[in-house]
């Protein structure tokens, strides 16, 4: 069986991305971490922007873990590290 999810990109995700969101079709048990795979494929731009581990991702406006698993109708968001002085 397969469900959407939407994938939201900020700041440079966007960027390297070319579009400020998009919708995947998942499988059942899909991790953070497949999302990731999938988005590196689907973007390889955004590759170097993942590979770094330098990012904050979150799932339904929580922060969320690579290992943790999205289920249908979830909004990912993807974020580069808050800075300021």
């Amino acid at each position: 069986m397969k469900a959407m999810v939407k994938v939201k990109f900020f700041a440079w995700f966007r960027e390297k991305a070319g579009v400020a969101e998009v919708e995947l079709n998942i499988k059942n048990k899909v991790t953070v971490s497949d999302v990731i795979e999938m988005l590196k494929q689907r973007y390889p731009a955004l590759s170097e922007a993942f590979d770094g581990g330098n990012y904050f991702v979150s799932v339904n406006h929580e922060v969320a873990k690579p290992e943790q698993e999205v289920h249908e109708e979830d909004e990912i968001a993807f974020f580069p590290p808050v800075s300021g002085g």
